[in-house]
């Protein structure tokens, strides 16, 4: 099976290095790479090219890597190699997300593969579990931690008692954060990913606009100590929940009690519970970050191919609704302006905190706070 990469950075050079040094991989070879910076030549035996048409007029190439984690230009090159006729393996979370629906047409319609494990927690092996659960299992609700970037900063803020900015900057040397790492900060990362595992489990898709996230920006150490002191941890947290065909998701902070399991996932790791009505909750977790954990979820995907195993793909009959905030709970508010809090919220009150009633999300004036966090899943 012939391979060829488009992008030889972080991921890519994983996926090039796996291929030609694992054991355990037969006849899978890379024969070209897509890549601007042609200096990087003569470490893969020059097989770089700068123009993606070169790649997909070669009949000799079967399978398609794209690592680029590009956005339009990705999508252009996938959606271009499926009507070529290319299986296609993606860890492009944003391409997936937006247009799943279109490409899984589309890869039936020319007979072709396309796998994006990858696009979800690093090397947790979690989208074909899931594909295989909506099969016997109604799945009814998501929730964890799923980027590694944010999970690293606040496990470090915790463990080192540091600032947030001091984190982000040791987060950025350790590459596990980008230069501009607001995709991550905001919570748009965790909006894909959630969105790509809801479309999965519930049968639908899913507008990435409709979708509820707040950032981390604005944590401080007061914030953890405070949630520490009360038996809790903080965690940035992706939530999906279904109620008939009207779905509730978010990104959010989370008080989550110590003792959770979701709790033990620290540092890069991704913790993800899976609510289903057989088979109960089912935890994956593992690395959700880094050059080799990614990189190998995409060479599990070509073995797929190669073995000719399921060519899995999304149901999309349901029409699914998301919702604003359905479910009540209680709120940690750090106050910015006492002023623009409703008094009837209010359970507790200690200096600039309030510990909110079982509430409503639309009940919190956000002009009034200076950070968030839902208490509990």
């Amino acid at each position: 099976m012939n391979v060829a990469i488009l992008g030889l950075g972080t991921v890519g050079y994983g996926v090039y290095d796996i291929i030609n040094n694992s054991k355990l991989l037969k006849n899978i070879k890379v024969i070209k790479i897509l890549d601007k910076d042609l200096s990087k030549n003569e470490e893969v035996g020059g097989i770089i090219t700068t123009r993606y048409t070169d790649i997909l007029v070669d009949k000799d190439i079967d399978v398609i890597v794209e690592t680029m984690g590009a956005g339009a230009f990705s999508y252009k090159c996938i959606k271009e190699a499926i009507m070529t006729g290319k299986h296609v393996v993606t860890a492009n979370k944003e391409v997936i997300a937006s247009h799943l629906e279109e490409l899984t047409k589309l890869k039936k319609e020319y007979k072709v593969s396309l796998y994006y494990e990858a696009s979800v927690g690093g090397g947790i092996p979690i989208i074909k579990p899931l594909h295989l659960m909506t099969q016997t299992n109604e799945i009814k609700s998501i929730c964890g931690i799923l980027n590694g970037t944010t999970n690293y900063i606040l496990t470090q803020m915790e463990n080192k008692n540091i600032s947030f900015k001091e984190a982000l900057k040791e987060a950025q040397e350790k590459g596990f954060a980008e230069a501009d790492p607001t995709n991550d900060l905001e919570g748009l990362d965790m909006v894909r990913k959630i969105a790509i595992l809801s479309m999965i489990a519930y049968h639908g898709n899913i507008n990435l606009k409709n979708v509820h996230h707040y950032g981390i920006g604005q944590v401080t150490p007061f914030d953890i100590d405070f949630a520490k002191n009360k038996g809790y941890v903080l965690k940035y947290m992706a939530t999906s929940f279904i109620d008939q065909n009207k779905v509730e998701l978010r990104v959010e902070p989370h008080f989550i009690s110590a003792n959770d399991p979701i709790s033990q996932a620290n540092d890069e790791y991704n913790g993800v519970m899976i609510d289903t009505n057989y088979n109960s909750d089912l935890l994956f977790y593992g690395k959700g970050a880094g050059r080799y954990p990614t990189a190998s979820a995409i060479v599990n995907d070509l073995m797929m191919i190669k073995n000719h195993d399921k060519n899995y793909s999304v149901d999309f009959s349901n029409k699914l609704q998301v919702t604003k905030a359905t479910r009540k709970a209680k709120y940690y508010l750090r106050i910015k302006n006492i002023k623009k809090i409703d008094q009837k919220i209010i359970e507790k009150m200690e200096r600039n905190v309030i510990i909110t009633k079982m509430i409503n999300f639309e009940d919190i004036n956000l002009e009034g706070v200076s950070f968030y966090a839902r208490i509990g899943k």
